[in-house]
């Protein structure tokens, strides 16, 4: 277990594109938001996405509103109607756009059926893996998988479209930024990522599942009123109750903890799943990839200088598998 935060540096162009002469490369931009209104979205801009064949542009958005019914739009395009910068965020496709703009983001899909404009601010410091962002780099092959995370934590507003229809938004959201040099199943069975807010704290928790027989790797970051507190490879996350999803033929953790500790923090939380709110079941590389993506209750224990708060709440996780037979 390793304290990593005296090793996160982060700038700016880190977020940028990041060009590459693999032919299996992959890039993608993920924004997820929740309203104060009860509505929430999840956004993707994909510079090579890697779940197209051949390799394409493309953006999608899902909006829910406060019922859970989904609103989804998504937009492929040729590799010539993609753009994006080397030296920021700053990515268009089709005609949508993500982009930083000072100390701000700004997201737009232009769609007629399902668009969005909203903007993002950065509360929670943001978070940069030491070695470049790389969760994981094989020396023989030269495969390699990076992950920063620009927005663990900001402030969102502005609005949403449904078939015309404006609605005023405002709330919190996140944002982070994958990329890499070949398939990811090439490498990662799948993983599971999840992140939390309530008025005081911000987290992110998240495992891999390599192929290979290296050490699984639990991070855990939390932030307390905008001041990183945690950031370790030590975190664990341990199932305490399964459920069989019928529709998949797939067993899911339906209860599990997830813990971590550093000298100066403790922290231990019980996530409960509540329903499913995605469920996609696609066809990549010859095998078939699975993705979930869950509503929870949780209530955390944590504690910061020998002070302990309880916290609980409502939050998101998802598991992706990439390796089904």
């Amino acid at each position: 277990m390793a304290d990593l935060r005296p090793y996160l540096f982060y700038e700016d162009r880190d977020d940028r594109w990041h060009p590459q002469e693999t032919e299996f490369h992959y890039e993608w931009w993920y924004s997820d938001f929740r309203f104060d209104n009860g509505w929430s979205a999840v956004a993707a801009w994909h510079y090579s996405d890697w779940l197209k064949k051949p390799r394409a542009p493309s953006v999608e958005l899902s909006i829910y509103d406060p019922d859970g019914n989904r609103y989804y739009e998504e937009t492929v395009v040729k590799a010539g109607q993609a753009v994006a910068s080397e030296k920021k965020c700053d990515v268009l496709i089709g005609g949508h756009h993500f982009w930083q703009e000072g100390n701000e983001y700004r997201l737009v899909v232009n769609s007629g059926k399902v668009g969005a404009d909203l903007t993002l601010q950065r509360v929670a410091p943001a978070m940069m893996l030491p070695s470049s962002g790389s969760i994981y780099y094989d020396e023989t092959s030269g495969d390699a998988h990076f992950w920063c995370v620009s927005i663990p934590r900001g402030n969102a507003f502005g609005k949403l479209i449904i078939a015309g229809k404006e609605i005023p938004v405002r709330g919190v959201c996140y944002h982070d930024h994958n990329w890499g040099t070949c398939d990811m199943n090439q490498n990662f069975g799948g993983w599971v990522w999840g992140r939390f807010f309530d008025d005081v704290y911000s987290g992110i928790f998240t495992t891999a599942y390599p192929l290979t027989p290296l050490p699984l790797t639990g991070i855990l970051y939390l932030a307390k009123r905008g001041e990183l507190v945690m950031m370790t490879d030590g975190a664990e996350i341990i199932t305490l109750k399964e459920g069989f999803d019928e529709p998949s033929g797939i067993t899911n953790s339906v209860k599990f903890m997830v813990k971590g500790q550093e000298e100066n923090c403790e922290f231990e939380a019980i996530m409960e799943v509540q329903r499913i709110i995605e469920r996609d079941h696609l066809k990549f590389s010859g095998w078939k990839t699975h993705n979930w993506r869950f509503l929870d209750n949780y209530e955390a224990t944590i504690t910061v200088d020998g002070v302990t708060d309880t916290v609980k709440g409502q939050t998101i996780h998802e598991r992706f598998l990439l390796r089904l037979k």
